[in-house]
């Protein structure tokens, strides 16, 4: 019956030297058939369900271990027929590889590449390529500017502190000025006063006294009013220089706030905060251009040396191309391909050693199903029908594996 064929064709054989014969080392479970009563139906039917179940299962593991070990096979006469091309193509593959290798180390250090620009401020200054040269030269002018504005302010207002120090001088001067010319009025009265008695009361000459204290008093007089004087004219001039300062800071202040509505504006633009910080993303922008042209080239360059390297594996007559692109390095070195060869040789020999295992599963499952069939005769043809049974399930299970 097919059910059958499927699973006990002949064994696997190694086609490339190097192969390793082993025996199989797994168990094979053994059926205890004593403790069913054959002649119950109930449990005769379960327990042959059971073994074709085993023997599906097998089917089923032969099915994807014959697949993965027809794979590993390739793999290895795909080696070997790397090892026996010319010399002359082997130099030809070889080379196509040192070219992907180069090619692959160039890419995966781009990728391992700290401080990088992320992409949001690649793509904004992308936008802004045009406008970030004249936008850094704006903002460090706006920047110096800001400084001497600060500066202006600063000295201006220094000015004006000053200037508002005299001023409080002088209107001090002033009051003590006219303070001091109120005292002497009091003292020419006190002393006109005194004078006038010792003239009435005492008879005294008192001609040359009141001369001398109305000199003494005008003197004193014209002096303070000569300072009073002073005084006043320069607190209006100290008044003008002060309206002349607080002109100059408000225009300086309007500057400021010009200056200060200009920096916010280009950072706003920008999104950065000073321009050292634009300077900074301008340069890595710059360099991620580059650097991003190149790894364009690059993947240009790798899918080109990519068809010619899977060419040449063609002409060498390897089977599935496809599998060297992942393993350039074994190509290249002598050692890693003896890894590759050594891997491939194990991975093997579990394959067969799985598929030895579940070839004997199903010869032990088949062997107690036809030594039931001879010893129950009278339930062969019910047997007989399960395995039927088995058999349009597995057709049916292995069509929708197809699809």
């Amino acid at each position: 019956m097919s059910f059958w064929k499927r699973i006990f064709r002949r064994k696997r054989t190694d086609g490339v030297s190097g192969g390793l014969e082993e025996s199989v080392e797994n168990t094979i479970p053994v059926f205890h058939r004593e403790k069913v009563s054959m002649h119950n139906r109930q449990e005769r039917e379960q327990y042959i369900r059971s073994i074709l179940e085993q023997i599906a299962d097998a089917e089923r593991q032969l099915h994807h271990l014959d697949y993965e070990y027809d794979m590993v096979t390739s793999h290895l006469t795909d080696i070997e027929e790397l090892e026996r091309a010319p010399e002359v193509m082997r130099l030809e593959i070889r080379e196509m590889a040192e070219k992907l290798s180069a090619l692959e180390e160039e890419q995966s250090g781009y990728t391992r590449k700290k401080n990088r620009i992320s992409d949001s401020d690649f793509e904004r200054m992308e936008q802004l390529e045009d406008d970030v040269e004249e936008g850094i030269r704006k903002l460090q002018e706006a920047e110096e500017y800001r400084k001497l504005v600060k500066s202006d302010l600063r000295r201006l207002n220094g000015e004006r502190h000053a200037y508002e120090y005299r001023q409080e001088e002088l209107e001090r001067e002033l009051k003590n000025a006219s303070g001091a010319a109120g005292i002497c009025f009091i003292a020419l009265v006190v002393a006109l006063v005194l004078l006038f008695i010792m003239q009435v009361v005492w008879k005294y000459d008192t001609k040359l006294g009141y001369a001398a204290a109305v000199c003494c008093a005008a003197v004193v007089i014209l002096k303070l009013f000569i300072r009073h004087g002073e005084a006043g004219r320069e607190i209006v001039r100290v008044e003008k220089d002060i309206n002349r300062l607080i002109l100059l800071q408000n225009t300086v202040k309007i500057r400021y706030v010009n200056n200060k509505h200009l920096l916010d504006y280009l950072c706003l633009k920008f999104h950065v905060k000073k321009t050292a910080e634009l300077q900074s993303l301008w340069n890595r922008y710059r360099e991620e251009k580059e650097e991003r042209q190149r790894l364009e080239q690059v993947s240009k360059d790798y899918v080109y040396y990519q068809k010619e390297f899977l060419r040449l594996l063609r002409q060498a007559r390897i089977r599935d191309t496809s599998v060297w692109l992942h393993q350039v390095t074994a190509v290249l070195d002598e050692r890693n391909m003896m890894e590759l060869r050594q891997g491939l040789v194990s991975r093997r020999k579990v394959l067969r050693e799985q598929m030895d295992y579940n070839r004997e599963l199903a010869r032990a499952a088949q062997a107690e199903i036809t030594d039931i069939s001879g010893k129950y005769p009278r339930y062969k043809g019910e047997i007989l029908a399960l395995i039927s049974e088995y058999e349009k399930k597995q057709k049916k299970a292995g069509a929708v594996r197809k699809r």
